[in-house]
């Protein structure tokens, strides 16, 4: 009786501003934000790069896991004890956000996350989930919670192309399954090559590197064709040395990363640089 409980929580409706409201978690990944909510309580009135650093060091273990979002029919998905490296920025930034609310709540919770997650925070369907970071990055300016510092503190022109995900469509469940969401993801790929992009060189980070802050985002830059993104972390200063915290697809946890950032980066041949976001 208790796992068909488990199960049928699965699909529990809260309210949120979406126009599908439902949410799809577990008992288990509430009462783990509920854990985390009393432990981070203390640390609310912190800035919001202190605040994403620490509920990030909380989060060390947390198992890697890809493709947990991936379920349908699509909705809101919400889990806090697995993750890969841009759900585990999300949540850190998404509890954050929660946190610094008058009285923070799941309910609020799951609403911060969606807003960070689907376009103009509405779920319709896959198409309406944001699949390229650099669009992530620019929704939550817009609203006034980040800001890319990249050309700021030194970056260069990037000539960046976004098509990778209509050229392939058959990596890609829902598209092959749904070919009439391809022009949606076509479209938003024709609107992202609309802006201006920078990145820092790998070999060009050390003399910058100073202009990093704890708890920036540190976006890796993919060599594939149209795509923008392949990992993303919090930069995290430790021993007087710049590495990053992130959710490791190579030690399958989230981890303080073991090397500095430029000892890292110098041994990515799919790399060539990366973006840096500032939270407001």
């Amino acid at each position: 009786m208790r796992y068909i409980l488990s199960i049928l929580v699965l699909f529990c409706t809260l309210t949120t501003s979406c126009s599908k409201p439902q949410v799809r978690f577990t008992p288990e990944a509430k009462d783990s934000f509920e854990r985390l909510l009393e432990q981070m309580l203390p640390h609310k009135a912190l800035p919001m790069d202190q605040l994403v650093i620490k509920t990030a060091l909380q989060k060390l273990g947390t198992p890697y896991v890809a493709g947990t979002l991936e379920e349908d029919p699509e909705m809101l998905t919400v889990h806090m004890d697995k993750t890969d490296c841009i759900l585990f920025v999300e949540m850190c930034l998404a509890f954050s956000l929660t946190l610094k609310e008058e009285n923070p709540d799941f309910a609020s919770y799951c609403d911060n996350l969606q807003k960070l997650r689907y376009r103009n925070g509405i779920v319709e369907d896959y198409a309406s989930r944001i699949h390229y970071t650099s669009e992530w990055i620019r929704q939550a300016a817009e609203r006034g919670i980040m800001e890319e510092i990249t050309a700021e503190i030194g970056g260069v022109a990037w000539p960046q192309e976004f098509s990778f995900m209509s050229t392939h469509t058959g990596s890609y469940r829902q598209l092959r399954e749904n070919p009439s969401l391809l022009e949606k993801i076509r479209a938003t790929e024709e609107y992202l090559n609309g802006f201006e992009y920078h990145y820092i060189p790998k070999d060009e980070i050390s003399a910058c590197e100073h202009l990093i802050h704890d708890g920036d985002i540190i976006c890796f830059n993919s060599t594939a064709k149209g795509l923008d993104i392949a990992h993303v972390g919090y930069a995290y200063w430790q021993e007087g040395r710049l590495t990053f915290i992130h959710a490791s697809s190579v030690e399958m946890k989230v981890v303080i990363n073991k090397k500095p950032l430029t000892e890292y980066i110098s041994g990515i041949k799919s790399n060539n640089g990366i973006r840096v976001v500032r939270l407001k």
